[in-house]
């Protein structure tokens, strides 16, 4: 009997405090009150303003927030698909720590659409003399913060991630960096991309991190995406060729992974922006002693007399082409992989030069790239924006595989003609959707090789049976963009960037699919019949 009382008072007090919880407990945003207009009017009845000279800082877990310095707004990142707050706000003046508090706002009730519609909210941070009213804006991405000179060692980067995290909770991370601009084409646009490298305390290499729940690494890049109207075809074409790689069972020709962020770089707002993995050694479990990666970067194409040249002044380039160094002492026959694979495939004559390229190539492989890039109609991957992932064997002899990088030319976007053609020089082409794609070596391929038509043919009808659905890709596309527009930072970066002319919605890449995917499925049916 005693001990069914117990339980029953044990049981009274658990729901007593469970009603405390839920009613009589002061709402709280990342563990800071929510105050009413009068609480807050009495707070600052008796103090007075921090002067603009006082240094005023918002921190989350203890790490000072992303502030534009223009707009005078720290942005806050929270992931909208939960409804929990993560993470804790705190505050200091001029070093010491403070307390903060938000302004009630009926926008906290609703708070996907605040974030969507980058609605601003009110923080008081105070101490027992002064106080400051702060304004704080909501997004549902992730956000870098760089701050120091481009170019110089001693700079710093700072990520808030409560969206992609691995971690369970709010994730910060905090390091020395090394950034510059990434990309020769990015150089002509006002919205440039980068290449981040974190760093040790000391300033030494090799500091990793996991970003965005992508792998450990000390090396990143931020793709700006400034002439990809919709911010999504890179992304798209990304993750459609890891689905095609994971299926390979070879490691050596995984592509990279993205995710987007919003960057601030010195206190200044940049946009909208994907980090991306560098397709490395690592990532295509090469060996950095033995292996190779050839890089081909524009459209100069090498010759004998090019490879000469560069076999004798040791170069790491080649015309379009270079080797990714990682750390590699340049030896003898180092171009020796690509110039075999460059005499048998781009100037093949003859059937024993088809032979000697399938010797060096993985011939599954440049089919399904041939596909891959064909599916996604790559305008700007069929000779160059190639990674070849090259392994050294035992014997000398070696596997070449291909492997795509850059591919905002894309999912129907094409090069815009004429002499007036805009400096981002790309236009949505529908008739994209109905045209074969080729380049040399594979149209060498199928001049040679009569299984080749049917081995397509095959590979395709694969994809088609399990991966490559319209409806599947139309629907990531739609979640996407959704995830881009709820966050506010499509909008943000539309009006940031208005030259880029970003397009909100999927209807021509969804149109694109619709089309494409049928017709190559008929193409390939006729290849085959033609051989």
């Amino acid at each position: 009997m005693k001990k069914t009382i117990m339980l029953g008072i044990s049981l009274l007090a658990s729901l007593f405090f469970g009603v405390y919880l839920l009613f009589l407990k002061p709402p709280q945003v990342m563990e800071a009150r929510v105050f009413s207009d009068e609480e807050v009017s009495g707070l600052t009845a008796d103090r007075i303003c921090f002067p603009a000279e006082m240094s005023v800082d918002l921190l989350i877990d203890g790490v000072k927030a992303p502030y534009e310095e223009t707009e005078k707004r720290y942005y806050i990142p929270r992931n909208l698909e939960e409804d929990r707050w993560k993470g804790q706000i705190s505050a200091t003046v001029d070093g010491h720590p403070a307390s903060v508090v938000w302004k009630d706002d009926e926008a906290f009730e609703n708070i996907g659409d605040a974030v969507a519609g980058g609605h601003v909210f009110e923080c008081i941070i105070y101490n027992d003399t002064g106080y400051k009213r702060v304004s704080v804006l909501f997004t549902g991405l992730p956000v870098m913060c760089i701050d120091g000179n481009m170019g110089e060692n001693g700079s710093k980067v700072t990520v808030f991630d409560p969206v992609k995290s691995l971690r369970k909770d709010y994730q910060t991370e905090e390091s020395f960096a090394y950034y510059n601009i990434r990309g020769n084409a990015s150089k002509r646009f006002e919205k440039l991309g980068y290449r981040l490298e974190l760093l040790e305390d000391d300033g030494s290499e090799g500091r990793k991190l996991s970003l965005l729940g992508m792998r450990i690494d000390n090396d990143w890049q931020l793709k700006a995406m400034y002439s990809d109207r919709s911010k999504l075809r890179d992304k798209l074409s990304i993750d459609l060729w890891n689905q095609i790689a994971e299926r390979t069972g070879s490691r050596t020709d995984a592509g990279c992974k993205m995710e987007y962020l919003e960057l601030f770089i010195n206190g200044t707002y940049q946009g909208l922006y994907g980090l991306v993995e560098p397709t490395d050694y690592k990532s295509l479990s090469l060996d950095r002693e033995k292996d190779l990666i050839y890089k081909v970067a524009s459209d100069e194409w090498p010759n004998d007399a090019l490879f000469e040249e560069s076999e004798r002044t040791q170069s790491f380039s080649c015309a379009g082409v270079n080797i990714r160094q990682a750390g590699k002492i340049y030896t003898d026959g180092m171009w020796e992989p690509f110039r075999r694979f460059w005499k048998s495939g781009y100037e093949m004559e003859s059937e024993e030069d088809l032979q000697f390229l399938y010797d060096c190539i993985d011939r599954q492989n440049f089919i399904e790239y041939d596909l891959y890039y064909n599916a996604i109609a790559g305008m700007d991957n069929r000779f160059k924006n190639i990674i070849y992932s090259t392994e050294i064997h035992t014997d000398g002899s070696c596997t070449i595989r291909r492997i795509p990088w850059d591919q905002n030319y894309s999912w129907g976007d094409d090069f815009e003609q004429g002499k007036d053609k805009d400096i981002k020089n790309i236009r949505y082409n529908p008739e994209l959707a109905g045209r074969w794609l080729n380049e040399e070596v594979f149209r060498n391929m199928q001049k040679y090789d009569p299984q080749l038509a049917g081995d397509m043919e095959e590979t395709w009808k694969e994809w088609r049976r399990t991966f490559l659905k319209e409806e599947y890709w139309k629907t990531y596309a739609r979640e996407l963009m959704s995830y881009l527009t709820d966050s506010g930072a499509f909008a943000r970066d539309s009006a940031k960037w208005p030259d880029s002319g970003n397009v909100e919605g999927t209807e021509e890449i969804e149109a694109f699919i619709d089309e494409r995917f049928v017709w190559l499925d008929e193409y390939l049916g006729s290849l085959r019949a033609e051989t």
